[in-house]
């Protein structure tokens, strides 16, 4: 039985891991750590786990040195601060270790990076692209929520050889921007209401075409605008690239690059790709469409932002370090309503 650490447990993701984890035969959340509910039990700051014994810790007094895996669920420079102090194994859910480059975190994010040396140690989480590295890791940068959607979304194309232009549109629930309060998602202004954000300069970006110039081999930029809307979770990346191949040899090239992956569902040509068919589940729905009239192919995907997009990706990452079956605590379906 694995000992689990979550720093930052008090928050969406965390939550979210605890609750998974909880169905996991061989591995058990032993701590949680959060600063501002420190010495609280976990049920009162979310009475959905009343009952459990779990308590809230500082992770200032705590040298880890008792676990196996180590979460940090914590706002980008806070995650590299306690790399630094654990040597065992780290799954990261924010920024610090999704690049390969402290110059572009550092240029991306506005602040230092405070552990550059561990980026050597380091591997982007996204397992179906980067299984055979993510094994022999002990630090994983976990993927963002947009990117993960995105980047499966374009990997097969690129894979092939396709180089050209790559326009994004994506639509993402309140619970990515986390659990603290702001104004667009106080709900008067959120209810009925959505719209574009941080057009022309999200943070995302920079991650997309990180890895997008790997898979490439070259240099690759993209237009991405985000859109927040009226609900609670969920992405939906809407992806408008060239058309180089007929639909059907494209779809045929997506159904034969995930054909072994679980978590991928390169959905029929009639199904329609929706939030609502992935929710809570570490799925991630695929469709392709063609626009004749513009010479254009579309791929639209769906994941839930906290699981396949966050939490969920997270524990298939450790499954994969573990040597453990992927899948494991992981293959419910998804929930409907």
């Amino acid at each position: 039985m694995y000992k689990i650490g979550i720093v930052g447990a008090s928050g969406y993701t965390g939550a979210e891991l605890i609750r998974l984890l909880n169905n996991h035969p061989q591995a058990k959340v032993a701590k949680i750590y959060s600063r501002s509910f420190a010495g609280q039990n976990l049920s009162t700051v979310f009475p959905a786990f009343y009952g459990s014994k779990l308590i809230f810790q500082d992770p200032e007094k705590d040298d880890f040195s008792d676990l196996d895996l180590l979460f940090l669920a914590v706002p980008a420079g806070a995650a590299a601060e306690y790399a630094l102090r654990f040597s065992g194994k780290i799954i990261d859910l924010g920024a610090d270790f999704r690049f390969n480059e402290h110059t572009l975190y550092e240029k991306t994010y506005g602040i230092n990076h405070k552990a550059p040396k561990l980026l050597t140690e380091a591997c982007y989480g996204l397992p179906e692209i980067f299984r055979s590295e993510i094994k022999k890791s002990r630090l994983i940068g976990n993927p963002g929520c947009f990117p993960t959607s995105i980047i499966l979304g374009l990997a097969p194309l690129i894979k092939a050889g396709y180089r050209g232009d790559i326009i994004i549109s994506s639509l993402s629930g309140t619970s990515g921007a986390g659990k603290n309060p702001t104004e667009a998602q106080h709900f008067a202004h959120r209810d009925e209401n959505f719209g574009p954000y941080k057009v022309g300069n999200h943070r995302h970006t920079p991650e997309i075409e990180s890895i997008l110039s790997t898979l490439s081999g070259q240099n690759q930029k993209v237009v991405f605008v985000p859109h927040l809307i009226p609900a609670i979770r969920g992405i939906v990346s809407t992806i408008y690239v060239d058309k180089t191949e007929s639909l059907k040899k494209v779809r045929d090239l997506y159904r034969e690059f995930y054909k072994d992956e679980y978590f991928v569902r390169v959905r029929q040509a009639d199904e329609t790709v929706e939030t609502k068919n992935v929710l809570a589940s570490n799925f991630v729905d695929l469709q392709l469409y063609e626009d004749s009239h513009a010479d254009k192919l579309i791929i639209v995907s769906a994941l839930d932002n906290l699981i396949k997009g966050a939490s969920g990706q997270a524990i298939q990452n450790m499954n994969i370090l573990f040597d453990l079956p992927e899948k494991t605590a992981l293959e419910s379906f998804p929930i409907y309503p």
